[in-house]
């Protein structure tokens, strides 16, 4: 029988909102408890980003920044003033994000996709890799990818196309598993198609699941969901989704 002993785990939160997580550095305990190893906090606007980028001084070896610009955050901004800090702050983070498309907004899809352009120039020139929101977006996220040159990129919580996601695997990328792999089919169906070798682990937290809102120690909840759907022990989709993620990041660790 498996062990239950969660802390012999090494895992890494690949997409986390820590700036909205409540009791954050108790959150954190929890999450070190559970064999959380490391954290990817991403940015959605500014002001994330700003904080982001201070709960990685504070938690230094363990929140690792992305800086981004959500499509949810374009309405009403200083598009300038967001793009200046990205391009200065993107060299010191670990990748560019939260970013991408979102085709049920009202926003029009020629401004984000204007925006999504210039966001993924600076990952290029910089030479970071790109966390990606897709929603009803899929194949135009992808051809901007590739078309941006993009080498490293993860789909976020993917639930598209089948034959978009064959096409994501191609292209190198990568898609990410959440808590949601409990419950929707269509993101259980990425995650069974995907390889194991182009899948990693996150929470999305403080995302709520089923009406419970979710926080970094909720990776074991992603995990098992992940076994199951994979019919593979939890150690082992541990270990190679920790070692997927310290290679996509380029991390040193013990994986």
């Amino acid at each position: 029988m498996e062990s239950r002993d969660h802390s012999s785990f090494q895992l890494i939160d690949t997409h986390a909102h820590l700036d909205e997580v409540q009791d954050l550095e108790e959150a954190l305990k929890r999450a070190q408890d559970a064999g959380v190893r490391g954290i990817v906090g991403v940015g959605t606007d500014l002001a994330s980003n700003e904080k982001i980028l201070r709960l990685s001084v504070r938690f230094p070896k363990l929140v690792f920044p992305a800086v981004g610009l959500h499509p949810w955050r374009l309405d009403g901004i200083d598009l300038q003033a967001h793009l200046d800090f990205i391009v200065k702050e993107l060299p010191g983070c670990i990748a560019l994000g939260e970013v991408g498309l979102d085709f049920a907004l009202p926003t029009s899809r020629q401004e984000q996709e204007e925006v999504l352009r210039g966001l993924l120039a600076i990952a290029r020139r910089e030479k970071k890799p790109v966390l990606l929101h897709a929603r009803r977006a899929w194949p135009e996220a992808l051809q901007l990818l590739k078309m941006q040159g993009i080498e490293r990129a993860i789909f976020h919580w993917y639930s598209g196309p089948p034959d978009i996601l064959q096409q994501v695997i191609a292209q190198g990328y990568f898609v990410s598993a959440t808590p949601a792999a409990a419950y929707s089919e269509r993101h259980r169906q990425a995650i069974r198609a995907a390889p194991l070798d182009r899948l990693v682990l996150e929470t999305d937290a403080p995302e709520s699941y089923q009406g419970v809102r979710s926080e970094p120690q909720d990776l074991l909840k992603t995990l098992r969901s992940v076994s199951e759907i994979k019919g593979q022990p939890c150690g082992e989709i541990a270990f190679h989704t920790y070692r997927n993620s310290l290679a996509f990041f380029r991390l040193a660790g013990s994986g």
